[in-house]
């Protein structure tokens, strides 16, 4: 664990270093901003797309959970969990420390009986150790339904997440954070 924690600490100062924007962000005046690349490569990520490769597109922030189906609403629907998704935007939370923009593919088989997860395999990593595991524990709370008269649905899909992590606090607060948290964790 405190392996995690130094490697985390070390990439989001190399991040830092090497990155103009790595700036906190403040609250003042962004509603009149015009939007900022990062939104408007979201809202373009979430267009549908009935030629895309993936049944299930997912833009994931620490302050948003947006997962947009592409095609098949006919025979398939993703079932709403919005204390679900909300609870998984509160734990991205905890790795806000860099700004990065990552993507990931994952492989979906579904149960034909009741429309739960039977298998999830990685087809795309983040290269994230951790947002890997996050992503994974996210689509295991997934289930579905099938719309009535539906005889051939898809059981087999991918669905790719775009998770974006927003620097929140100044380095001089993560150096803290991290000190505060390799103090518990050495024995005195």
């Amino acid at each position: 664990m405190l392996r995690r924690y130094i490697v985390l600490f070390a990439a989001a100062a190399l991040f830092a270093a090497g990155c103009e924007t790595a700036q906190p962000k403040t609250g003042a005046g962004e509603s009149n901003k015009p939007k900022s690349k990062v939104e408007s490569e979201a809202e373009k990520f979430l267009k549908i797309d009935k030629d895309s490769p993936e049944l299930f597109r997912v833009l994931w922030t620490s302050e948003r959970y947006a997962a947009v189906q592409m095609n098949f609403e006919d025979q398939l629907k993703r079932q709403e969990d919005a204390g679900g998704d909300k609870y998984m935007a509160e734990e991205l939370k905890k790795f806000d420390k860099i700004d990065h923009q990552c993507e990931g593919v994952l492989s979906i088989s579904i149960r034909p009986d009741n429309g739960r997860i039977a298998k999830v395999r990685p087809k795309e990593l983040t290269y994230l150790m951790e947002i890997d595991k996050l992503i994974v524990e996210d689509i295991q709370r997934w289930n579905f339904q099938f719309p009535a008269n539906t005889y051939n649905p898809p059981l087999r899909f991918d669905v790719r997440y775009r998770v974006v992590l927003r620097k929140q606090q100044t380095d001089e607060e993560i150096m803290k954070e991290v000190r505060e948290k390799l103090k518990e964790k050495t024995p005195q």
